[in-house]
């Protein structure tokens, strides 16, 4: 399902295998798929975290691609439509920008699990063509408003009251799932860690104006929030 399709970007360290990587693209793009249609004025379904799909022989027994490859995995995912913010509730999947994030495009993120640590993939449809946007896992639920969704994740915590440098904002030490749209406004990331998230801390990814910065004095600048997806993609032990 995936010929002639635009390569994901990626952030991996190289460490997971290609066929790990395929897997997690594919449940991204099948996620996003179910979605529905972009470019509809539907709100998104109120679906507030990721579906855990729990330990599988193989990504194909839940369907995902037709993938398939020995062991046992952990994979969640959660995928919606984009909608605006209610004046207190918060759709799965919120838009602040309508022109670069319009209403009714669809996103779905994805997690699997490997021995080793874990791979994230993002999916997106309907947005701006041919632009390139920034993307993050964060710590809270995404909000009302831009910001809402609390610092992003990192495996490193920089010290508590020091303004994060390339030491800290970095692709390894962070998730970052930058990503150019397509013709069709269609975009894919990937971000592979020899790491997994710690529990009930990894809660939304937020979408940027533009691709993340990475040199010194401007290290994980993407601008302004404008969009963001709830999806617990760590969840609390026992869930």
């Amino acid at each position: 399902m995936l010929k002639d399709r635009k390569p994901a970007d990626r952030t991996a360290n190289g460490t997971v295998r290609r066929t790990v990587a395929a897997a997690v693209v594919a449940a991204a793009a099948v996620v996003t798929a179910a979605a529905g249609p972009a470019g509809g004025a539907g709100a998104a379904e109120p679906v507030e975290t990721a579906e855990v799909l729990g330990v599988v022989e193989s990504v194909a027994d839940i369907g995902i691609g037709g993938f398939g490859f020995g062991g046992r995995h952990r994979v969640a995912w959660a995928g919606a439509e984009f909608a605006p913010p209610g004046k207190s509730a918060v759709p799965a999947a919120v838009t602040y920008d309508r022109a670069l994030v319009p209403v009714g495009a669809g996103v779905s993120v994805a997690r699997y699990d490997s021995r080793r640590g874990m791979t994230v993939a993002l999916g997106v449809r309907g947005l701006s063509q041919d632009r390139g946007y920034g993307a993050h896992v964060h710590t809270e639920p995404c909000g009302v408003r831009p910001g809402g969704s609390g610092p992003r994740y990192r495996n490193v915590p920089a010290p508590s009251g020091s303004s994060a440098g390339p030491r800290h904002a970095n692709p390894e030490n962070e998730v970052w799932l930058d990503f150019t749209t397509d013709e069709h406004g269609e975009g894919r990331a990937l971000s592979s860690h020899m790491w997994r998230f710690r529990a009930g801390e990894a809660r939304s990814v937020v979408l940027y104006e533009h691709r993340t910065a990475h040199e010194p004095g401007r290290a994980g600048d993407a601008g302004r929030p404008v969009a963001c997806v709830t999806a617990v993609l760590a969840p609390e032990p026992g869930r």
